[in-house]
């Protein structure tokens, strides 16, 4: 199948590519979530309000904010990285 082209710059198509490949993704991975928090609650070893009123402490939260952050760069370093090669300028059709 050829790839579809949606937009005048393919690299826009690309992306819009990628955010839903990553869409797809988070879906899957929140489906997943969500049975394994059934399972553990239904077999008795978590309960639904012990889940919910969880709050981390104080160096755990520290590092899910780090690693929040480092994974918010990798996702953007496409985009701020200073390239070799600029694109060419966007001519509109």
């Amino acid at each position: 199948m050829p790839d579809l082209t949606f937009f005048p710059d393919p690299n826009v198509d690309r992306v819009l590519g990628v955010v839903l490949e990553l869409a797809a993704e988070v879906y899957t991975l929140r489906d997943r979530l969500h049975t394994v928090e059934a399972l553990l609650e239904r077999g008795g070893a978590l309960a639904r309000s012990d889940l919910e009123a969880y709050a981390p402490g104080e160096q755990e939260r520290a590092q899910r904010l780090a690693e929040r952050d480092a994974l918010i760069a990798r996702i953007l370093a496409p985009m701020t990285a200073e390239s070799d090669s600029p694109s060419p300028p966007f001519e509109p059709v």
